[in-house]
């Protein structure tokens, strides 16, 4: 399985003004992610401000990853990058730069 990393902001547009609507929507989002987290289908979730973070989840491909994603639109938007493990792209890059160098 690859891993993807997401990036998350919260569409402020969308977000209720109303504090106690804003609660049960937090609330809510805050379950989705707990649920996703306890369930595996996600590994992390880290936050950079409060409506701002970053989430790991381990996908088949970035369908799976994009799924996941789609649990929190509109009120989250996402980015979805795939993540290379240190041994696969080291390789890879020191491979096309040897290449590169030989021609």
């Amino acid at each position: 399985m690859a891993l993807y990393q997401i990036h998350f902001n919260a569409n402020p547009v969308l977000w209720p003004t109303d504090p106690k609507e804003r609660l049960a929507v937090t609330e809510a989002a805050f379950q989705g992610g707990e649920g996703l987290l306890t369930t595996g289908a996600m590994q992390e979730i880290a936050w950079v401000s409060s409506s701002e973070g970053y989430a790991r989840v381990e996908a088949d491909s970035a369908a799976g990853a994009l799924a996941i994603c789609a649990m929190f639109f509109p009120m989250f938007t996402q980015e979805v990058q795939e993540l290379v493990p240190w041994d696969v792209a080291k390789n890879t890059i020191l491979g096309a730069v040897r290449q590169a160098a030989d021609q």
